[in-house]
Formats: structure tokens, C-alpha cells, sequence
């Protein structure tokens, strides 16, 4: 049976310049570099979120290639010898990413991550302000939130979902309610998560909110004007104020849209049928996927 990542593999259409694997560099990642290099002194880290499917990664990296980005794809979870859940994921992989693209390349490192990779890239970010200067985050999230388990249904882990040299990362706990989510979906007609995250993002200690203010250089946010999987509008608001709030040196930019759904990618995936608005708007879900792709490359033109 075809599955997600055989689809997106099969799309593949850029050979990378370079592999990495555990054994021997310590992450699994893969280097495209442009055929003219649009950005020079420049490249970012790029990984996805918990559907956990390299491929596509890889995939939406091409896309910002083709474009004149040197990218790095990473895998951090769900590849043989890597967490198969989001259980103490450790951050060290994006840390050892950055490493040596500032090693190898000789440049500065931005990261690019959606959903829970923006959590992740705002997380690192925090952590690694003098290898990160830069961090674009696609439907963000203001927390480090719960562990949970995928298979066989999502279940919460009592950890946190992320790790830093060996110790869990300070976590807020989620409202998890298997009632809520079946009637919030039905009520949506697609997936919805929304009430699992939506008290921790207002309501968590200040322990478990991401320290977005220690980032290293410009911030950039994307996120639909109503995200079903979880609250990123409201989460990359509180975040905004953070930031003006801590005085961050740095510019900020936020962009909202109207029609988008938590897929804002500029690729196209069967996996956005989970979304109402992508099967009720698709054209204008896609217009914004692509307006959010061409202000991703002007961000890290002029602002990074």
C-alpha cells in the first residue's frame, strides 16, 4: 500500500549534495545547495512537524532551492534510530545541523519548521543564539508542550515533548479530551485540536513559555487568521507581545491568512482533504500557501 512518504519521495525531483546519517554525523539530514545562489552567506535548517515524513520535508526544501536557498532537510524524529515519538525529542539535532553548516559552508543558519518543528525552531532558537540568527515559524507555538504518542492514537506522554542536553525542556501540560476532540472534529468536519492546547497557550507557567526574546536575529510568523489543529493565531500573538514586551532587538514579522489551513506550504499534499477550508476554498488556500512562500524569501532577503 502507497503511503504518504512513498507520494512525496516520488515527487522528489533535486539530488542533494550531500547526506547525513546518526552514525556518522550525529543527525539525519540532507544538503541541497542552489544551482545560483540567491542568499549568499546564508542557509537554513528545514524540518516539519508531527506527521513525521522526511520526504516531505525534503519535498517543501526543493521548493525554496529552486529559489536559490542552500537547505539542509532534517529529520529529528520518526527515522530509524530516532525518537518514534514526541517523547524528549532532542533539540541537539537541529544544534549539531547548524554546526556544521556554519563549519562546512561557512555561513549564517536560519531555521524553518512548521507546526510542531515551529515549536522546535522557536525552542532552539532561544537555546542557540549564537549559531541561530534567524527563525521562521509556521503556525507557531508560544510553548513547550506535552509529550505525546502517535501510534494507535495520539496519547499523552507525562514528559515533555522536547529535550536539551539530557533533561526535559520545562513543559505545559494539555487539556486532552478524547469528547472534546471527536466533537470538535465533527463540528469542524476535519481534524481539530484546538481544545487539547488552547488553555496551556494562555494559561501556562512561565517556565514552559519558549524564551522567544533570547533568539539571535529576525522572527517570522505564518499562520492561518483560524488554525483547526491548534491555536497558532493566538499563540504567535502572545509571542509578538513577548517580544515587544522584552524590547527584542530584532525585527518581527507576523502574516495572517484568511484562507489557509495549519498546510501552509507551497506544496501540494493530499493530507490538506483534513482541513474544511482546504476542501471549501482550495484555490485561495493556495494563493495564500504561495504568498506565504514568497514573503518567507523576501524575510530572508531583507530582514535576515
Amino acid at each position: 500500500m502507497e503511503t504518504n512518504a512513498d507520494r512525496a519521495r516520488a515527487r522528489l525531483t533535486l539530488a542533494p549534495d550531500a547526506e547525513f546519517d546518526l552514525e556518522g554525523d550525529g543527525f539525519i539530514g540532507a544538503l541541497y545547495r542552489p544551482m545560483q545562489d540567491g542568499y549568499a552567506g546564508k542557509a537554513v535548517v528545514m524540518f516539519g512537524g508531527s506527521d513525521g515524513i522526511f520526504p516531505l520535508t525534503r519535498l517543501a526544501a526543493e521548493e525554496y532551492v529552486k529559489r536559490g536557498m542552500t537547505v539542509l532537510a532534517l529529520a529529528y524524529w520518526n527515522e530509524p534510530g530516532l525518537p518514534d515519538s514526541f517523547g524528549s525529542v532532542p533539540v541537539e539535532s537541529v544544534e549539531r545541523a547548524a554546526l556544521w553548516l556554519r563549519e562546512h559552508e561557512s555561513v549564517e543558519v536560519g531555521l524553518w519548521g512548521i507546526s510542531m518543528g515551529a515549536e522546535l525552531a522557536l525552542l532552539a532558537g532561544g537555546l542557540m543564539p549564537e549559531t541561530v540568527s534567524s527563525v521562521t515559524a509556521v503556525c507557531p507555538m508560544n510553548i513547550c508542550t506535552q509529550g505525546f504518542a502517535k501510534k494507535g492514537g495520539v496519547k499523552p506522554l507525562d514528559c515533555s515533548a522536547f529535550s536539551w542536553r539530557g533533561e526535559d525542556l520545562p513543559w505545559a501540560r494539555l487539556g486532552v479530551s478524547k469528547a472534546a476532540v471527536v466533537r470538535d472534529c465533527l463540528r469542524e468536519r476535519g481534524v481539530c485540536l484546538r481544545s487539547c492546547y488552547e488553555d496551556a497557550v494562555l494559561n501556562a507557567p512561565e517556565e514552559a513559555r519558549i524564551p522567544v526574546e533570547r533568539i539571535g536575529g529576525p522572527v517570522l510568523m505564518l499562520h492561518p487568521e483560524r488554525d483547526s489543529m491548534w491555536p497558532s493565531e493566538v499563540a504567535a500573538e502572545l509571542i509578538e507581545r513577548r517580544l515587544d514586551s522584552r524590547g527584542f532587538p530584532h525585527p518581527v514579522e507576523r502574516f495572517s491568512y484568511r484562507y489557509a489551513s495549519h498546510m501552509l506550504i507551497p506544496i501540494k499534499s493530499r493530507s490538506t482533504a483534513m482541513f474544511r477550508v482546504e476542501r471549501k476554498h482550495p484555490e485561495q488556500c493556495w494563493e495564500s500557501d504561495l504568498d506565504a512562500f514568497e514573503r518567507t524569501l523576501s524575510f530572508w532577503r531583507e530582514a535576515w
